[in-house]
């Protein structure tokens, strides 16, 4: 367990203390108002101390960071590591589904308490009494999920600062865990997360529900069972994390899970099972349709677009190119269609030359399968004109192409 000098530890009490709210609420004003940090600190050490005065700064930044992810984030407290690997609200929130009917579950490594907040708030049908504990090693983050917690008035939840090994999990009907990808250096290598992937396996039966909460790009462990769904989850055009399901939580098992969940907490997910994996990539040949879909991060991120392609009768534009193009089969929202208003080859001045007769001035940039070179050269144009579009630098069937999709016409 990591615990914090007496000093230290008495400056953050008076942060979470009523004391300390007039103040921390007048500092957040100040940076909506946009007034300088330095101007602030002067202000504050006035009245007290100067490490009182920076963690007041440092909070107050931390909760304008936060609203991206927290509905609440000004009644919130955070760390800077904590606030970076919390689960947003969103992503929380779903998750908690596959917990929902459980009486007791655990958050172990649970941070500031992005999922713990979630967990603690879920409903059960069997009863309406609840146990949500929140296990987390470093005394300042775990002071402020207790606060976090107490905030927002979940009264079933508490949290206990302990390490992984010494906390006994038999009791937990359900156990989420986010273990430590920054020990060291960031990795995504499970042997190297504390706990790493082996000690949790370890440590969890499989009549527990379990949820491991990893970085997208972490590769398959050897301790994961067969029988295990891992499901990529993200938020607007971002994959946030990868789980790793086991145990009754697990709703597909043995499967590979796509899921993009939107602000008003619609979810949309595509499966896929090993055997369905192991499709042989659909005929990228032929002419490029009216439409060009890009799949969510998701779907990337889980090697599904082959099964997707197949499933929506699309072909891939290019063999080492995960764009799609045809008519899909049925209305996917894990795929964003892109209209082709022109086929280029992609050469700068050719390209230049239809932006300016088509009086574009604004455009997004997105390429797959060329170098970042040819993306930054297309940023750099120079042009003008009231048109906005996005260009696609990518290639078909080996040839380089830049499309010009979605012009919008500004009046």
């Amino acid at each position: 367990m990591r615990h914090m000098d007496s000093t230290v530890r008495d400056d953050y009490l008076w942060l979470l203390s009523e004391n300390a709210s007039p103040v921390l609420s007048q500092v957040e004003d100040d940076f909506r108002e946009k007034v300088n940090a330095l101007t602030i600190n002067k202000r504050l050490r006035k009245s007290i101390s100067p490490t009182r005065a920076a963690i007041v700064i440092e909070q107050a930044l931390l909760r304008l960071r936060a609203k991206v992810k927290f509905d609440r984030a000004n009644d919130l407290f955070f760390t800077r590591k904590s606030l970076e690997q919390a689960t947003s609200q969103r992503i929380a929130r779903h998750k908690v589904g596959r917990f929902a009917n459980l009486s007791s579950v655990a958050d172990i490594c649970c941070g500031i308490g992005g999922d713990l907040m979630a967990l603690a708030d879920r409903q059960t049908s069997g009863s309406s009494l609840t146990e949500t504990i929140g296990i987390e090693k470093d005394e300042l983050t775990a002071m402020f999920a207790s606060k976090n917690v107490e905030l927002l008035g979940l009264e079933h939840a508490a949290v206990k600062q302990a390490d992984f090994e010494d906390f006994s999990l038999q009791r937990f009907d359900g156990i989420h865990i986010d273990p430590d990808r920054r020990v060291k250096n960031r990795t995504v290598r499970g042997d190297f997360f504390q706990p790493s992937l082996t000690e949790i396996r370890q440590r969890v039966t499989q009549k527990q529900s379990l949820a491991i909460k990893v970085a997208p790009a972490t590769p398959p462990h050897r301790s994961t069972p067969d029988d295990a769904e891992t499901q990529w989850i993200g938020d607007n055009r971002e994959c946030k994390e990868q789980v790793i399901w086991s145990g009754p939580a697990t709703t597909h098992p043995g499967c590979r899970t796509a899921s993009y969940v939107t602000s008003q907490q619609e979810a949309f997910h595509f499966t896929a099972t090993a055997k369905e994996l192991e499709q042989s990539r659909p005929d990228p040949s032929g002419k490029l349709g009216t439409n060009i879909y890009e799949p969510h991060p998701t779907v990337l991120a889980a090697g599904l677009v082959t099964p997707l392609a197949r499933k929506l009768g699309l072909r891939p534009v290019d063999a080492h190119v995960d764009y799609l193009t045809g008519v899909p089969a049925e209305r996917c929202r894990l795929i964003r269609k892109f209209r082709i208003d022109a086929e280029l080859k992609l050469n700068l001045k050719i390209l230049s030359k239809e932006l300016r007769q088509r009086k574009i001035g604004q455009i997004v940039v997105k390429k797959r399968g060329v170098d970042q070179a040819i993306f930054d050269n297309i940023k750099a144009l120079k042009i003008a004109g009231e048109n906005k579009a996005t260009i696609i630098a990518t290639r078909h069937n080996g040839r380089r192409i830049a499309l010009i999709t979605n012009i919008e016409a500004r009046r």
